[in-house]
């Protein structure tokens, strides 16, 4: 845009040359203004952005991927000092697979089992779940009885004993065992008052081992 000429010295100009005159000095005026300011905004310094940090969610994914890899490698017999060294930090995974519904049920009873291992005070809760859920699958709960009076001890035999008339016979064989290897006089005596009320032939032999467990 260019900028129109004064009035020559000695013209008198009319009123609307004037005002061409100021209009296209008004207007070069914003348009270095302007200018001015677009410069200023561009060379701005950029805001840095960080990047998202990923450091936990891949920690969690990793140690997921190590508690299953131990899951599958175990083939139903728990390798306890492998667990030990894994630690508790594996107690929440844990116990999320061992109430999926969805996870096989050999991973579930294994994740049961394992739980005892690493956290037995703090994975008490999630394991009487499982022994509680009559949807989960008889080889899970059962594992659930073991693992349970594995982490509790003695706190676990009014859990058990209630479920010496559990509708899975192998449930009941599970808690039977369990209850003999907590002994003491109140388990001798709930498995020898089942004994004779109980009909099925392996669940009985699970009682009479129960008995032998107990200490006289």
């Amino acid at each position: 845009m260019t900028t129109p000429l004064p009035p020559r010295a000695g013209a008198v100009p009319s009123r609307a040359s004037r005002r061409r005159w100021m209009s296209g000095v008004l207007g070069a005026a914003l348009l270095l203004v302007g200018s001015g300011v677009l410069a200023r905004v561009n060379t701005r310094a950029p805001v840095p952005v960080e990047p998202p940090s990923s450091s936990a969610p891949g920690s969690n994914a990793d140690l997921r991927a190590r508690v299953l890899e131990l899951l599958d490698a175990s083939q139903g017999t728990p390798r306890e000092e492998a667990w030990r060294q894994l630690g508790p930090e594996a107690a929440p995974v844990l116990a999320a697979l061992a109430v999926d519904q969805e996870a096989p049920a050999a991973r579930r009873a294994m994740a049961v089992t394992s739980l005892a291992l690493v956290d037995p005070a703090g994975g008490a809760g999630s394991i009487r779940e499982v022994l509680e859920d009559s949807r989960a699958p008889a080889d899970v709960r059962a594992s659930a009885a073991t693992a349970l009076g594995r982490s509790l001890g003695l706190e676990a035999v009014p859990t058990l004993l209630s479920r010496l008339q559990d509708r899975e016979d192998r449930v009941r064989e599970a808690v039977a065992v369990a209850l003999g290897r907590l002994g003491g006089q109140q388990v001798r005596q709930a498995l020898e008052d089942r004994l004779p009320l109980e009909e099925r032939p392996l669940v009985r032999e699970a009682l009479q081992r129960g008995l032998t467990l107990v200490e006289p």
